[in-house]
């Protein structure tokens, strides 16, 4: 994207672009004009290998975001642009409203919209009898809104040697049996697949239930136009402090595994000695896109999120007391008139 200018402005109309989910196109809102996306770049990084020298500074697109003075238009262009001129009414003249960012190695697209995120969110609440009535009016008619959240996932090798002192019983030539001291050693590798979580703290990791390996598999290098429309969470998470967290307790794991095995495979083991250690650590910097539906009850703020790959729903709505109770009560009710159906029967 190096000394590209990308406008958010129908270049027919002047209206604003959004990405549509259905034809993957940039749709204008006014006059429907559609505008196919750039190709995507098959050369761009989409996974780094992690160091603990890495800052958000190497990531792949350096944007500023800035509003024409003269038409309003919002357009990005590269940190090494010199030319502020507006794509869409040629004016020279802007306002920076957003400074040099950091913007995501790849991006999973919409693949929804927000017609169908709002009927997957209402069926979500009806499914759900325990929750208030009130909050259900009140979150169903709330607005939901479609969000990039910034996401870290992690792959790496957890590799193990280890060491112990064992007895194991054998049996003689005469049937008895024996015990012998041996030494016991060895090592162990083991492929951690994926560890992610929110790299921004503006939104609770629930949402990461969301996804699986079918919708990281759809990632593909990120490109701006793709989230027109959306909203776009910032990173502000330290990937380096997640790093250690992650990866102390996959070699803490791993320690537990091993010495469980040694424990239970001989009779009597001392001196075990395990030293497990995270190797050949990838990572990438992605874009995931949700629906957030916020809402306040009783002085609570509430969130709920919906895929916007899939429109699977997941939260955690408070919930009714006396719902429950009554629940309880239909349950040993119906439990109670079909025993009763079938005693009559029997009889």
């Amino acid at each position: 994207m190096e000394n590209e200018v990308i406008s958010t402005k129908c270049k027919n109309c002047g209206s604003e672009l959004v990405f549509d989910p259905k034809t993957r196109c940039l749709k204008c809102k006014h006059c429907d004009s559609n505008y196919f996306l750039p190709s995507k770049n098959e050369d761009a990084v989409l996974v780094r290998q992690y160091s603990e020298n890495f800052h958000p500074n190497q990531l792949c697109q350096f944007l500023k975001a800035y509003k024409c003075s003269a038409c309003g238009n919002v357009y990005y262009m590269s940190s090494d642009e010199k030319s502020k001129k507006c794509m869409n009414c040629g004016n020279s003249s802007s306002t920076l409203i957003e400074d040099e960012g950091y913007s995501a190695d790849g991006i999973i697209p919409f693949k929804i919209t927000k017609e169908e995120a709002t009927k997957k969110f209402r069926e979500y609440l009806r499914t759900h009898f325990n929750i208030p009535r009130d909050l259900k009016k009140l979150a169903a008619n709330g607005k939901l809104m479609g969000v990039f959240v910034p996401v870290w996932n992690f792959s790496f090798n957890v590799s193990a040697t280890y060491s112990a002192n064992a007895t194991e019983l054998r049996k003689d030539s005469g049937g008895a049996y024996y015990s012998i001291s041996k030494p016991v050693f060895g090592d162990k590798i083991q492929r951690v697949k994926s560890y992610d979580e929110t790299a921004t703290s503006t939104q609770d990791d629930v949402l990461l239930e969301l996804f699986d390996e079918d919708d990281y598999a759809d990632i593909i290098p990120f490109v701006p136009e793709y989230t027109y429309g959306y909203r776009v969470d910032s990173a502000n998470k330290d990937i380096h402090e997640y790093y250690y967290d992650i990866t102390k307790k996959a070699e803490q794991k791993m320690e537990s595994k091993i010495k469980k095995e040694i424990l239970s495979k001989y009779k009597e083991v001392s001196d075990i000695d395990v030293e497990a250690k995270a190797e050949d650590v990838f990572f990438n910097f992605t874009y995931v896109p949700v629906y957030v539906n916020t809402f306040e009850y009783k002085g609570k703020y509430y969130k709920t999120y919906v895929s916007g790959t899939t429109g699977k729903v997941v939260g955690n709505p408070p919930t009714s007391f006396l719902k429950k109770v009554g629940t309880f009560f239909k349950f040993v009710a119906l439990v109670g008139l079909v025993a009763l159906i079938a005693w009559l029967f029997m009889k």
